[in-house]
């Protein structure tokens, strides 16, 4: 029997020096797979600390408030409490800009989108870490944490245990982010 008649009559087989179709591996690139968590994750932390800023940090600043903690001879003025709530401001409007940025370089597929991202969880959980040590000196704030600040801290470090790695080693990320 002709090896190529048997080729023919079997609908799984390739013509010969070819790969049988069923056996090439399909190459793993674009937005979806485990990224569309990324994804999710972005526009969350993004909406999070928009709502946090305006609801939360920005009444801070308004004039009654803010003298009463500025000004050294009111009975609710603390230095390290003005220096949380500036640190809090800067730090939250950095994160908005380099969510903003790393939205744009995601859907550019830009190469330089998976090292934005790993700094920016870096980032995210040493301030983190800072705000903690910070609250735990601020008697007013430790006396309110209910463990926040912890649980906080304890997400952050899982979420960098978790992403960074996948930036680092995923076939998707690496297929995808070529630009």
């Amino acid at each position: 029997m002709d090896p190529n008649q048997v080729q023919e009559n079997n609908p799984g087989s390739s013509p010969q020096g070819q790969t049988p179709k069923h056996l090439i591996k399909l190459k793993v690139e674009g937005l979806g797979g485990w990224l569309v968590l990324v994804q999710i994750s972005m526009y969350f932390s993004l909406i999070t600390i928009i709502y946090l800023l305006f609801n939360h940090i920005f009444p801070v600043f308004e004039p009654e408030i803010w003298s009463m903690i500025t000004d050294k001879r009111s009975a609710a003025y603390n230095q390290s409490l003005v220096q949380l709530i500036l640190f809090e401001t800067v730090v939250n409007v950095l994160f908005i800009i380099a969510l903003v940025f790393a939205l744009f370089l995601l859907y550019r597929k830009k190469r330089a989108f998976p090292k934005l991202m790993i700094g920016y969880i870096l980032f995210s959980l040493l301030t983190g870490i800072v705000d903690y040590v910070a609250v735990s000196q601020i008697e007013i704030l430790a006396q309110g944490d209910d463990g926040t600040f912890m649980r906080e801290v304890t997400r952050s470090i899982l979420y960098a245990c978790i992403w960074i790695p996948y930036f680092i080693r995923s076939k998707r990320v690496r297929n995808t982010f070529v630009n």
